[in-house]
């Protein structure tokens, strides 16, 4: 075989592999999976509830990830636990949120939704909020899940999970700005909720990126 061949032959079969990669992730559940254990490792169970996913199909995506080494698996007791397998996983799906903002208009169509029947709350950027936590401590509030907060959270948040939150409202200060984040861009909570609260007379800004997104800006 040539040295033209083989470069050839080792080119096609690369990107094969790639598209194995690609695959795996051109599906909007293994995407929700992935993208909820950038908050933390997860069971099966957990997964399936959050994404809303039966337990068998979510299982079945996750040994698809697993296959092409997007996500590891651990047996802790009883219990199946998935996590990513590296960090250049949430790194790739973030950027691929970021490509797809620019690229397509449907998206920011979908993401003006949210607020369209009122005027849009205020967005922190990494930059900003990072100034503010440094400056003017507002009064942060993490809206997931108590597991995900105890993995990862804001310096200072304080952990009001989306669907307690408006039960919860006598614990929260009226006399501090509040900052409202979730699990960054692809979810809506942050914006809903934060629109409830200023519907109850609190100032609200929002944080929409992730904590993991936040965690990497202040290593570089």
């Amino acid at each position: 075989m040539t040295t033209t061949n083989l470069a050839e032959t080792y080119r096609d079969a690369a990107y094969t592999q790639l598209v194995r990669v690609g695959k795996a992730l051109g599906n909007s559940s293994r995407l929700k999976l992935l993208n909820n254990l950038v908050q933390g490792p997860k069971t099966v169970e957990e997964l399936a509830k959050t994404v809303g996913l039966s337990v068998g199909t979510a299982s079945k995506n996750l040994r698809l990830l697993k296959q092409v080494g997007l996500v590891r698996v651990e047996r802790r007791g009883n219990y199946v636990v998935y996590d990513l397998a590296s960090t250049q996983v949430p790194q790739v799906l973030s950027l691929l949120i970021d490509v797809s903002e620019q690229a397509l208009p449907e998206l920011r169509a979908l993401e003006q939704q949210l607020s369209a029947q009122r005027p849009p709350l205020p967005q922190l950027s990494i930059t900003d909020i990072t100034r503010e936590l440094a400056t003017s401590q507002p009064y942060l509030i993490d809206l997931r899940p108590a597991d995900e907060y105890q993995v990862a959270h804001l310096p200072g948040a304080h952990n009001f999970p989306y669907d307690q939150i408006m039960q919860r409202l006598a614990e929260i200060p009226r006399d501090q700005e509040l900052v409202v984040y979730c699990r960054g861009r692809m979810c809506g909570y942050s914006e809903m909720i934060g629109q409830q609260l200023k519907d109850q007379g609190y100032q609200v800004q929002i944080f929409q990126m992730t904590v993991w997104e936040w965690q990497q800006a202040q290593a570089q």
